[in-house]
């Protein structure tokens, strides 16, 4: 048996309320609030309608006394009106209530109770079938509109933090390979390779995090050092990026965590036997979250990105640290040293700047910034890294 049931609009309902509202608002205005008398008040028909004004400010009281009554008077007129507005606005308020609950239970129970009841469904309302469809369709248009801003912007990270995966690109670095070779001397002869290169995926338990890492060695004992680095520096920083509660406070602790495991690193360093008082390296690592790039560096070994739009071009990660920098060379100055090349017999410069003590021709480094270098520390050569943050961008 197939049962129909009433179905009230939702706009027509609405429309029933919004009258039995207003026509209650109507006659809630017609009510005047019972106020106490006022006996300072002037009738109106006092002396003429003319000289009322007049006489009421005649028979105004002039005793603190008479002030006291008057102002009482009109706190309990004052409170008296705000009362009953507050009684009037509870009572429209129930009993727009009462009338919206009274239609709901009418149309509950005008619905049948059968379990499979068939409805007769209206065109213009409750057609669910129309709004999956029209549903779906916003759907699909919504992701070929992401697709085409995808293909014309380049990747600028989630639009907002309620809605993350309206843009966000899951770009990440899928593979890495690493190659070092040692040098040639002038007369032929094969120099010790003292470069070293350090690969971890998963960094930190991370499924597309990675941790890059090249230090090239200088000096005699430049190779040990270079491997003591490949070592120590990748442990202390993983131990320090654990700390990180969440990737939100990142961007504020990465940088502190850092700096503060390159100088424990170099701590450890002057502690482990080895003689670095001529010998050292420079370092640059890069940790790779997913798309976010950060980039330590002290030296001059650089990181660069590769990227192909109509033509190749390089990105550079990270900035060489020179002694003759401004600011490299204004800090060598000041601990004592001094900034010079070296320098052919008529005085012009042969090469790059270099550090020097300013009394001795020592220890000559052609960098600012690296780890070990006893010597050079002392004139002003620190292993603080510069940090560079950068994103990963979709081909």
């Amino acid at each position: 048996m197939k049962a129909k049931a009433s179905q009230i609009s939702p706009d027509k309902l609405y429309a029933s309320l919004l009258k039995r509202k207003s026509e209650q608002e109507q006659q809630a205005r017609l009510k005047s609030p019972i106020v106490n008398a006022n006996k300072y008040l002037v009738p109106s028909n006092r002396n003429g309608g003319g000289n009322s004004k007049i006489e009421a400010k005649k028979s105004r009281p002039a005793s603190g006394k008479d002030f006291k009554d008057v102002s009482s008077v009109l706190l309990k007129k004052t409170h008296a009106r705000q009362n009953s507005k507050l009684i009037e606005t509870k009572e429209n308020s129930h009993n727009l209530s009462a009338n919206a609950l009274s239609i709901l239970l009418k149309i509950k129970q005008e619905r049948p109770e059968t379990k499979q009841p068939v409805i007769q469904q209206n065109k213009d309302l409750f057609n669910q079938q129309g709004i999956s469809k029209k549903y779906q369709k916003l759907m699909e248009m919504t992701k070929q509109q992401q697709q085409s801003i995808v293909k014309s912007k380049l990747f600028k990270g989630p639009r907002s933090i309620s809605n993350p995966d309206i843009s966000n690109l899951h770009l990440y670095i899928a593979k890495a390979n690493g190659l070092s070779a040692p040098g040639m001397l002038y007369n032929g002869q094969t120099k010790t390779n003292q470069d070293i290169y350090k690969l971890i995926n998963k960094f930190n338990n991370k499924e597309n995090d990675w941790y890059i890492q090249v230090s090239d060695g200088h000096g005699t004992n430049g190779h040990q050092v270079a491997q003591f680095l490949q070592q120590v520096l990748p442990s202390f920083i993983e131990q320090g990026i654990q700390a990180i509660s969440s990737c939100y406070d990142r961007d504020k602790q990465v940088n502190t965590i850092l700096k503060n495991c390159f100088l424990q690193t170099n701590e450890e360093l002057l502690e482990s036997g080895i003689d670095v008082t001529y010998s050292g390296a420079t370092t640059v690592t890069v940790i790779s979250f997913e798309n976010v790039l950060y980039c330590a560096n002290i030296g001059d070994s650089r990181a660069v990105i590769g990227r192909f739009d109509n033509k190749l071009s390089v990105i550079e990660l990270s900035k060489d640290h020179k002694p003759d920098c401004f600011l490299e060379q204004a800090r060598i100055i000041q601990r004592g040293g001094r900034v010079q090349a070296y320098s052919d017999e008529d005085g012009n410069p042969v090469g790059p700047a270099r550090v020097w003590k300013s009394d001795e021709d020592v220890p000559g480094l052609a960098m600012s910034r690296s780890f070990g270098d006893y010597v050079a520390s002392q004139v002003g050569v620190i292993c603080e890294p510069e940090i560079i943050k950068h994103s990963l961008l979709p081909l």
